[in-house]
């Protein structure tokens, strides 16, 4: 599964009310985070699956600049996650706090469900 969007404003749990925010399965988690405003300190995410956190008040980097000069936005699955691979249980609660001082920040989560 394929989760994405954008937050404009501080939020407790962008995916509060998905269909996709208690796991169904057991499956693994990967997570990108990034803003346009490059390296903002006021910019920063916590992600927990279940009572276990992930992440905590992490930093959310900007867009990524190459060797070439070529502002590449967004990030490259699986170089610019911040979380790859984590492992969820069926039933367990995905909490993704996106904290938001500048520019909008854009977030994405890959679910793969292991059967």
């Amino acid at each position: 599964m394929y989760i994405s969007g954008f937050v404009a404003a501080t939020t407790s749990n962008v995916l509060s009310g998905n269909l996709f925010e208690f796991l169904a399965r057991p499956s693994r988690i990967s997570v990108g985070v990034w803003n346009d405003v490059a390296l903002n300190a006021g910019n920063t995410f916590t992600f927990q699956i279940g009572d276990t956190v992930i992440a905590s008040a992490v930093q959310v980097f900007g867009n990524v600049l190459t060797t070439s000069g070529v502002i590449i936005n967004g990030p490259k699955y699986p170089d610019d996650f911040f979380i790859q691979n984590e492992p969820g249980l069926a039933g367990q609660r995905l909490i993704l706090q996106v904290s938001r001082a500048t520019g909008n920040t854009a977030w994405v989560v890959f679910i793969t469900e292991i059967v």
